[in-house]
């Protein structure tokens, strides 16, 4: 009784901030909040699961290979999180590297094409078991699809619009954050990108924003 009143309660306060929300993406987070084991926790906990994996490939693509036993502690340095935004209406997987280098005004573009890059690989890294060798749409949301809803229940049938609503809803952030020495001694700020898995590479949002440090 406890958690039905639990997810009406989710829903009645969903429903009641968020009047602007396109219909098909408002269903999409409806229909997952309403699963009995609630698939939208579902789908956060398994992204979690293989972003923590995608973590050690970019330690292993940008760490020499002569100091691999401080992989460990690298990991101590990368923020990971995977969050439901109600404001945005979507499910945000977000990495924050440090840098000690690269974000000055003049070294806009590479930092741009390195975030970028690092989106790129976390992508492809999350992707790699689906059998399309190229990005698409219908491959994310495959892929999306098996991470929020659970293997004996997997709606293979969804109608189209669902499934696009998926891909949409699910974003990816990487953040390039300079370490504190960094900040300090050159007035820098954080870069981000964002997008969905489906981006082209082109097509995914450079962010400056001076309220991350």
């Amino acid at each position: 009784m406890k958690q039905i009143s639990k997810t009406f309660c989710l829903i009645v306060g969903f429903l009641f901030f968020q009047p602007a929300l396109k219909a098909d993406e408002k269903q999409v987070i409806i229909n997952l909040m309403q699963r009995p084991l609630n698939y939208l926790d579902l789908g956060i906990i398994n992204l979690e699961k293989d972003m923590e994996k995608s973590i050690d490939r970019i330690i292993a693509r940008y760490t020499s290979p002569l100091l691999t036993n401080l992989i460990g502690d690298r990991k101590e340095e990368i923020e990971m999180s995977v969050i439901y935004n109600w404001k945005k209406t979507a499910v945000i997987a977000s990495v924050s590297l440090p840098v000690t280098k690269g974000l000055t005004t003049n070294e806009y573009l590479s930092s741009s094409n390195k975030c970028r890059q690092v989106f790129d690989l976390i992508r492809q890294t999350l992707l790699k078991a689906q059998p399309e060798s190229t990005i698409s749409s219908s491959q994310v949301a495959s892929y999306l699809v098996e991470k929020f809803y659970p293997p004996t229940n997997q709606p293979w049938v969804l109608p189209e619009s669902h499934r696009k609503s998926l891909v949409k809803i699910v974003l990816l952030e990487i953040v390039l954050r300079p370490t504190n020495k960094y900040a300090f001694a050159s007035s820098v700020n954080s870069i981000s990108c964002i997008g969905n898995l489906s981006d082209q590479i082109d097509n995914i949002k450079i962010v400056h924003d001076s309220t991350r440090q």
